[in-house]
């Protein structure tokens, strides 16, 4: 019987890494993504993030950053999935180009194909699933389920609308503060290249006058 399919997970194509697709696109960038190399995290951060990702509120969400942004980080640190992720510099910003992803085993879809059909607000063919063809009925069903547009279609406007916008509000916080610390340490290793801070014009204060007294004879 078909199983059926698994958000959010894929390979590296180039590498072959198992990763996790944290967002398939970044903040006015549709050519890059960011995953999570999940080979190299430890045990516990690993078994975490599959459990999240296996949840439905996961598979009912297009970003997976989504749902990290709101569970809490395993170690007691008190901060969430997405941030500790981001601290320990487990995030990749990669191109889609280089993204499969991996719904099921002997099934893969390359993330840009993906995001094409969303954009367009198509399913992939149940042909490319390379199945048997008393099983691509079910396929496509679950094809459609998989899809991000298709499942978005069953939530109001202004929910999808506030999702999006805390997607991109979370990614552009992250990729400032990241910005941030790196023009930090670049400035540490040559100072000479820091900004110079402008030199504040000084005040020029108007001469005081004395008043004028008149005095009547």
């Amino acid at each position: 019987m078909f199983e059926g399919m698994l958000r959010h997970v894929g390979v590296i194509n180039n590498t072959g890494k198992n990763v996790a697709v944290v967002f398939m696109t970044l903040p006015n960038d549709e050519q890059n993504c960011l995953v999570v190399d999940m080979d190299a995290l430890p045990e516990i951060f690993q078994q975490s993030i599959k459990k999240v990702i296996e949840s439905p509120e996961a598979q009912q969400t297009e970003n997976l950053g989504d749902v990290l942004g709101r569970r809490m980080s395993p170690d007691g640190s008190n901060a969430t999935l997405l941030v500790k992720l981001h601290q320990a510099g487990r995030l990749q910003k990669l191109p889609v180009e280089l993204i499969t992803l991996i719904p099921r085993r002997g099934v893969s879809w390359p993330l840009r194909e993906v995001l094409a059909a969303m954009k367009s607000g198509k399913t992939a063919p149940a042909d490319d699933l390379d199945l048997d063809p008393e099983q691509a009925d079910i396929a496509q069903e679950e094809v459609s389920k998989f899809n991000a547009f298709a499942n978005n279609i069953k939530a109001t406007e202004s929910e999808g609308n506030m999702l999006q916008a805390r997607d991109l509000i979370r990614m552009a916080e992250m990729l400032e503060a990241d910005a941030a610390q790196r023009r930090s340490r670049a400035y540490q290793l040559a100072p000479a290249l820091a900004p110079k801070a402008k030199a504040k014009p000084k005040k020029v204060e108007a001469p005081i006058v004395a008043p004028t007294v008149t005095v009547e004879q």
